[in-house]
């Protein structure tokens, strides 16, 4: 079979008790649950062995299977890291670098959190649009927004999308910022610096996952939609996501990369090579392919795609 399996993971953690259980999270005792399934059906390979396979320096069993950590949540360090180090397994990990030593909140994950807020994500529909106006939009601006960003899409419904969408890069950084902002302070009612401080691993947690055998690749470093911006953007994210990887012990020749939103284009794959990243992981749901040509663009399933 000319293929294998790679698990993405974002939050992981006991919904029960939780202060915000509508985040869409795996449980806990779910998680648990399924590295059990995941052990007993397939081979779980480390990052090494995929580097090495990616070089034609080496093979991969038949049912290999890769398991892939987003975001660099506390919760992996908490929750994640003491049932992979238990079991003798190990994880590859993906944190933005502003999120872990800026403590900057992600974009991506302040709307969760207001999603996760709010009961009546018609109302915040509503409230985006009117922020919209007050920023100059017009009606027709909106109509125009909503055709081509209100699509159901796999986990969310049209109006979800259209939010999310809306405030991760369809509206200038500008006005998403001051929006997000206004929503996050109404919603989840906290400064978004100190929540980032409790949401995000430190820098010390990150030597922590090195120091402990787990693998820590590039997430770049503001965690941006690289295939919607310029190519000298897209450098610096990966200098600097590359020196980050340097500072932690991490390897920064024959390194992964994991494309955060799942976003790349050509100039990526070109800065990619140039600055000798072996494997780039995608958020396409499919098999990854065996093919070492293929190896920038691997697909990976969500963690919903098996068994809990």
């Amino acid at each position: 079979m000319n293929k294998f399996s790679i698990v993405m993971y974002h939050y992981v953690r006991p919904i029960r008790g939780s202060r915000h259980p509508r985040i869409k999270g795996l449980e806990l005792e779910g998680f648990k649950r399924q590295l059990d399934f995941l052990s007993e059906k397939y081979t779980l390979i480390t990052a090494e062995q995929l580097i090495s396979y990616a070089s034609g320096s080496g093979d991969l069993p038949s049912n290999a299977c890769y398991l892939t950590f987003d975001d660099g949540y506390k919760d992996h360090i908490e929750f994640v890291l003491p049932e992979l180090l238990t079991r003798g397994i190990q994880g590859s990990f993906f944190a933005p670098v502003d999120a872990v030593e800026n403590r900057e909140m992600l974009d991506v994950n302040a709307i969760h959190f207001i999603l996760s807020s709010s009961v009546d994500s018609s109302g915040l529909f509503s409230e985006l649009n009117n922020a919209c106006k007050d920023a100059g939009y017009t009606d027709s601006d909106l109509m125009d927004f909503k055709k081509k960003w209100a699509v159901k899409a796999r986990y969310d419904g049209a109006e979800v999308a259209y939010l999310k969408s809306m405030l991760q890069h369809a509206l200038p950084k500008e006005v998403r910022k001051e929006i997000i902002s206004k929503l996050f302070k109404k919603y989840v009612g906290a400064h978004q610096a100190d929540f980032a401080d409790e949401l995000y691993m430190s820098l010390s947690d990150v030597k922590g996952l090195v120091d402990s055998g787990m693998y820590v690749g590039s997430h770049g470093c503001k965690h941006l939609w690289l295939g919607k911006v310029d190519k000298s953007v897209q450098a610096l994210e990966i200098s600097n996501s590359l020196k980050f990887l340097e500072k932690i012990g991490s390897p920064t020749e024959d390194w992964i990369m994991c494309y955060p939103y799942g976003s790349y284009n050509v100039d990526t794959l070109d800065l990619l090579v140039a600055n000798h990243c072996a494997v780039g992981l995608t958020t396409n749901v499919d098999f990854a392919s065996l093919e070492r040509s293929k190896f920038l663009e691997l697909s990976r399933f969500d963690t919903n795609d098996f068994p809990q």
